[in-house]
C-alpha cells in the first residue's frame, strides 16, 4: 500500500512482505532533484548486544562515539543495503541478527534509503559515488578515535556493494585502506561499461571478496575482488527462484529479486555456519565441471587472504542453503 508523500518526503510500499522505499522526485544532481541534506539522506546506525533492536546515532566526528555502545576493541563492520530498500528490511535485519548471533560487533547500518530510492535508479547510481565518499568521511573519523580502517570490514548489497567500492578508493586517496570489502552481488546495470575506477574493484580495500548470485541482470557478472564466488556455476537463476519452485514452495513474496537477494542470504547463513560452503578454485565458471570439486576455500564471513580467483560451488534451493552441515 502506498503512503501519502510530497516529493521530498520517504514514504513506502510492500512487494509481498519486501518493503519499498518511494519518492515521487530522486535526491541528487538533476534539475527536479531534491537537495542532498546529509543529516537526514545519510545516517549511521549502531547495533550492539546491549542494543540491538534499537539504533544509536553515530555522529561524523567528534565525541560522536562517546555517548553510545560503541567499543573501539569490538570488530566493526558497516552494512550499506541496496536498491529501494529501507534500513528496517530483510537484509539489514538479517544481517544484523546474524552478525549479532555470531560475535560480539559493533554492527552499523548505513541508512541512505533517500539516496537511493524508487523508482530513481540512475540518480541512485550517481549517488553512490557521493556515498562513497561521505562513507570515507566516516571511516576517516573512526580512524581517529581509535579504530584504524584497516580493521573496518564494509559489507555492501547492490548498490550498496558499489558505494563501498567508492568509498575505498576514496579513503585509499587520502592514505588510508580499508581492510575488508564483501561485495554482495554488486550492481551491474549502470556499471555495465565502467572501467575498474566505476565499480567496486580489487585494491578498493586490502581484502575484496565478491558473491555473485544473479550475474548480468542485477549483478556484475565479471570477477572484479581479489576472490569471487560464483554460487551454481554462475546462473542468473539461483536454485529455488524459478517461479514454478516458488509457487510449489509457496514462496512467491520472494519472487522480486529473489536471485539478487540469495546474495546476503547465503552471506548470512554462512556466520551460523563458517565452513558451510566449500568452494573449489576454478579459472572459468562458465565450465567448472571440468574443475573438479576440491575444497579450496570457503565462500561467505570465512573467506580470508590469501584466497584469489574465481571459486564456484554448490547449494540447496531453500534455506539452510548450506550443503556442508554444521
Amino acid at each position: 500500500m502506498f503512503l501519502a508523500t510530497t516529493s521530498c518526503q520517504l514514504a513506502s510500499f510492500f512487494i509481498g512482505v519486501v518493503q519499498v522505499c518511494y519518492m515521487s522526485a530522486p535526491v541528487g544532481d538533476c534539475d527536479t532533484c531534491c537537495a542532498r541534506d546529509d543529516t537526514r539522506d545519510i545516517v549511521y546506525k549502531l547495533f550492539t548486544r546491549s542494543n540491538p533492536d534499537q539504533f544509536e546515532q553515530l555522529a561524523v566526528g567528534g565525541s560522536g562515539l562517546a555517548p553510545t555502545n560503541f567499543s573501539v576493541t569490538r570488530p566493526t563492520v558497516i552494512y550499506l543495503f541496496g536498491f529501494s530498500e529501507a534500513a528496517t528490511g530483510p537484509s539489514t535485519t538479517t544481517l544484523k541478527e546474524a552478525f549479532l548471533a555470531a560475535g560480539d560487533f559493533n554492527f552499523i547500518v548505513v541508512d541512505w534509503s533517500r539516496l537511493v530510492v524508487f523508482p530513481w535508479y540512475v540518480i541512485a547510481v550517481q549517488n553512490t559515488r557521493y556515498m562513497g565518499r561521505r562513507l570515507a568521511d566516516f571511516v576517516q573519523a573512526l580512524n581517529s578515535a581509535g579504530v584504524p580502517a584497516s580493521s573496518v570490514h564494509v559489507i555492501g548489497f547492490s548498490l550498496g556493494a558499489e558505494a563501498a567500492g567508492f568509498g575505498g578508493k576514496a579513503l585509499k586517496a587520502r592514505g588510508l585502506m580499508l581492510g575488508r570489502i564483501t561485495g554482495l552481488d554488486p550492481a551491474y546495470p549502470g556499471y555495465r561499461f565502467k572501467d575498474k575506477n566505476g565499480h567496486l574493484s580489487k585494491g578498493d580495500a586490502t581484502f575484496v571478496d565478491v558473491i555473485h548470485t544473479n550475474p548480468g541482470v542485477f549483478g556484475f557478472p565479471e570477477a572484479i575482488g581479489d576472490v569471487d564466488f560464483y554460487p551454481n556455476a554462475g546462473q542468473w537463476v539461483q536454485p529455488g527462484c524459478w517461479i514454478d519452485q516458488l509457487v510449489n514452495n509457496n514462496e512467491l513474496d520472494l519472487v522480486y529479486g529473489c536471485s539478487h537477494n540469495r546474495a546476503w542470504r547465503l552471506y548470512a547463513e554462512s556466520l551460523s555456519n563458517p565452513a558451510g560452503f566449500p568452494a573449489t578454485l576454478c579459472k572459468n565458471w562458465r565450465n567448472s565441471s571440468k574443475c573438479g570439486y576440491n575444497v579450496d576455500g570457503y565462500m561467505g564471513d570465512a573467506a580470508q587472504p590469501p584466497m584469489k580467483g574465481i571459486m564456484y560451488l554448490e547449494t540447496n534451493a531453500k534455506s539452510p542453503f548450506a550443503r556442508n552441515g554444521p
